[in-house]
């Protein structure tokens, strides 16, 4: 049996940020600096350290505060940038 990693071990994330993910349809991220692009079909979210991009169909940023969001649609593709 495979034992679960972490992103942030991976250095996808730093240790302030975090993602929770929920199947293919909904995505909490945690640690948050800024929205940099929001659309149906892309949302680039930059967090302390990377810029992390969901790709899909019908995203929608549900629930938003001071450093976390919420993002639900049909999420295809999430990618860590630079």
């Amino acid at each position: 049996m495979r034992k679960p990693v972490k992103l942030s071990e991976l250095g996808a994330l730093s240790a302030k940020s975090r993602i929770e993910i929920c199947g293919n349809r909904e995505a909490v991220i945690e640690g948050c600096c800024g929205i940099l692009e929001y659309g149906d079909g892309v949302v680039r979210i930059r967090t302390q350290e990377r810029i992390v991009r969901f790709t899909g169909r019908g995203l929608v940023i549900r629930c938003m505060t001071e450093d976390a969001l919420v993002v639900t649609g049909y999420i295809l593709q999430i990618e860590f940038m630079e």
